[in-house]
């Protein structure tokens, strides 16, 4: 009995439509691409409950007669090649032939199409693959492709679909990279009936990238525009300063002839040219246009279409890299103060000498002088943002130092009856060295911090019992449309670390209050970096609330870092709150905070005693 069996017409459009149409998103950008390709100069993207019900992709391009309205449907039926040796000078973006059929094959597909100076246009009602009906109408001119209940007859591949506000969200990232593909289109995304995006289609990529990103980022871009003769490649776009930075490789958006790609070498040389400009673990902004001959390029590569190889690898990467590095030699970055950025959270009043509150409305400099530090929020109790220093007991305390004749850079104290404990000094800018009785720890700051911080916000999670530092006046964040559908998403998650957030008009977001244990943060890069860590982490294990894996990569971002010069009373602060925590003394990562050598090993090691 033969084994091998010719598989029937539906099964085989199965297999080639789980090819192509993976996603709703899938579906949109088949249907751009096509209306790309068709000469279009504005399209309008238009979804319901994550395109999984309904997809309407309309454009005003140059449409199709009834005889082509109906060969569309026909796997590998195409406008775009007529032969294999097309397939090495692609310019257009679908040349495959088997997107409108691919996709007929697992949903309800209609069509309206009215070629250029036609008098009537063309019906097309296609369900499963099959059509149902073909008739002449009156349309505009363009196309317009409708698609409703995608995976209606494949319902295991219904199953596997996200939440329609997930899907929502990949449409969404998706249509803010077909508008920097293309500023000369102009684009109308509506989602849910309510308009996303709508750019101006003027042909100006910064005016693209303001539609999408808003306009805040205009300041903070710097222009790239170079070429080179020899090998006809060529970069166009804008590179982000520091400030724009984010935790992720979201950020990257690299088109090549006008496609978006994805290409680990491309992020190689946009990176490696960043290395000295940014902190570890931060990944540059980049919007990046890149032109080269299409022989020199395979996009045959997937059907998503977004690998390509390059045919000279190592000169497109040193060629970039060179550009890139000497774009950002020429626009050197000295960061702005922004009002944000020293945003003062709100505080109890001091207490006077008594124990009682000051109104410190009616209490002149004169009557009551304060000295008021910038410290590192290692040293603030949860619910106070500054330190108070009366100056009289300021200046006791200098006098007492002196008359004593001690170095203010050493401290002696009793911390929970440890006697002689001495700060005796800092070596390497990292390292603090305490003496005490016949002992000497080195206690790296670092990993202290991180082990105080991660200690505090996992014990504050358990209970339910997150301390929130507010903020007056909040602070605005400007969000794209996907980042705005996570944020949704990750709304009590946030919540629950201690964010007080509110919507505050179209994808933006008021910040209204951020955890208290991190009150000396950045409040933008601490909420970014909270942000693109919760997504790699829903991306990859679907969660719904942070884990202790997450509150140990928060705390390792936010503890104080090596290097970072401290004050005594700052050293002393930490070392307090080691001591009364009682915390392991190893880093969440596993790594010891503190070594220790006593003073006989120290004796032994100068030869003193044998």
């Amino acid at each position: 009995m033969p084994k091998i069996n010719i598989l029937d017409e539906f099964t085989i459009n199965q297999i080639a439509a789980g090819e192509v149409v993976e996603r709703p998103a899938s579906v949109v950008k088949e249907l751009v691409e096509n209306s790309i390709d068709a000469s279009s100069s504005a399209i309008t993207i238009e979804i319901k409950d994550g395109g999984i019900p309904f997809i309407r992709v309309t454009d005003n391009g140059e449409g199709m007669d009834q005889q082509d309205a109906r060969l569309c449907f026909e796997r590998h039926a195409t406008s775009k090649i007529k032969s294999s040796d097309d397939l090495y000078e692609i310019r257009s973006l679908g040349f495959r032939g088997e997107a409108l059929a691919s996709i007929a094959a697992v949903s309800q597909v209609e069509i309206f199409t009215r070629p250029r100076n036609s008098l009537s246009g063309t019906h097309v009602i296609n369900h499963g693959g099959n059509v149902i009906s073909v008739q002449e109408v009156g349309c505009p001119e363009g196309t317009t492709v409708i698609v409703r209940n995608i995976f209606y007859n494949a319902p295991a591949r219904l199953k596997f679909l996200k939440a329609p506000r997930t899907e929502a969200a990949y449409i969404s990232d998706l249509v803010a990279k077909l508008i920097l593909a293309h500023p000369e289109i102009s684009f109308r995304y509506i989602n849910n009936g309510k308009a996303v995006y709508h750019s101006p289609g003027n042909g100006d990529l910064l005016s693209a990238i303001i539609s999408v990103y808003g306009r805040d980022v205009r300041e903070q871009v710097i222009k790239i525009d170079r070429s080179d003769d020899k090998s006809g490649l060529s970069i166009y776009g804008y590179l982000g300063r520091p400030s724009l930075a984010r935790m992720n490789r979201n950020h990257q958006s690299f088109f090549v002839n006008g496609r978006y790609v994805k290409s680990p070498l491309l992020s190689r040389s946009l990176e490696d040219a960043h290395r000295s400009y940014l902190p570890l673990h931060h990944f540059p902004w980049a919007v990046l246009h890149i032109s080269i001959p299409a022989s020199q390029v395979d996009v045959n590569v997937h059907p998503a279409k977004t690998e390509i190889r390059f045919r000279q690898e190592e000169e497109v990467y040193s060629l970039i890299f060179q550009w890139v590095r000497e774009a950002l030699d020429a626009h050197p970055y000295i960061p702005d103060i922004k009002h944000e950025d020293i945003q003062e959270a709100s505080h109890p009043d001091a207490p006077n000498q008594d124990g009682k509150e000051i109104d410190q409305v009616d209490v002149s400099c004169q009557e009551l002088k304060l000295k008021q530090e910038q410290v590192s929020f290692l040293t603030r109790p949860e619910q106070v943002r500054h330190v108070y220093v009366y100056a009289d007991r300021f200046e006791q305390q200098e006098k007492k130092y002196a008359s004593e004749g001690l170095d203010r850079k050493i401290y002696e104290h009793n911390i929970n009856g440890l006697v002689n404990f001495k700060i005796v000094g800092r070596i390497f800018s990292t390292y603090v060295i305490v003496e005490s009785e016949d002992s000497v720890f080195f206690i790296d700051q670092h990993a202290a911090h991180e082990r105080l911080i991660y200690e505090q916000l996992k014990r504050s999670l358990a209970q339910h019992s997150m301390a929130s530092q507010q903020l007056l006046p909040p602070v605005v964040i400007q969000l794209s449309h996907d980042e705005h559908i996570l944020l949704q998403e990750a709304l009590e998650a946030f919540k629950s670390l201690g964010f007080e957030l509110e919507p505050f008009g179209g994808n933006a977001w008021a910040v209204r209050g951020i955890p208290a244990v991190l009150s000396g943060a950045s409040i933008k890069e601490l909420f970014y970096n909270v942000l693109d860590q919760w997504k790699g982490e829903r991306d990859a294990h679907l969660s719904i609330a942070f884990k202790p894996h997450d509150i140990m990569k928060i705390a390792c971002k936010h503890a104080v870092k090596a290097r970072d010069p401290l004050s005594d009373r700052e050293i002393l602060s930490l070392l307090n709150d080691i001591q009364d925590k009682k915390i392991p003394l190893t880093c969440p990562h596993g790594r010891p905070i503190v070594v220790t050598i006593t003073k006989y090993e120290l004796e032994k090691k100068f030869k003193r005693i044998q």
